[in-house]
């Protein structure tokens, strides 16, 4: 008996719950969408050649692939009234991806 990923995955991304409303506004704003998503913004050490590291933060956003639907490099998230970027994205096989943000 296969698992019940698809509503599984709507309870994790529920706003209630772990989500957050993520607006996403496309990179020739022709139109904007809304979806809910799981936010991290992880500070990450990153090595500049110097003696004391620097870091730096790592925003990204994980949500149900259904939900972005053609996504493009360049288009627009509004998380918690900041605009990020995308920069890139991973679907990891399971109805779930990865989205890499850059604060604009």
């Amino acid at each position: 008996m296969p698992l019940p990923l698809t509503s599984d995955l709507a309870f994790i991304f529920n706003a209630d719950e772990f989500g957050v409303t993520v607006t996403r506004i496309r990179a020739n704003f022709s139109s904007q969408s809304t979806f809910t998503g799981i936010f991290d913004n992880e500070t990450v050490p990153v090595e500049t050649g110097g003696f004391v590291p620097v870091h730096q933060e790592q925003p990204r956003v994980s949500c149900r692939t259904s939900d972005l639907t053609d996504l493009a490099e360049g288009d627009i998230f509004q998380i918690s009234g900041v605009e990020y970027v995308v920069k890139s994205w991973v679907h990891d096989g399971t109805g779930v991806t990865d989205v890499s943000l850059e604060k604009v």
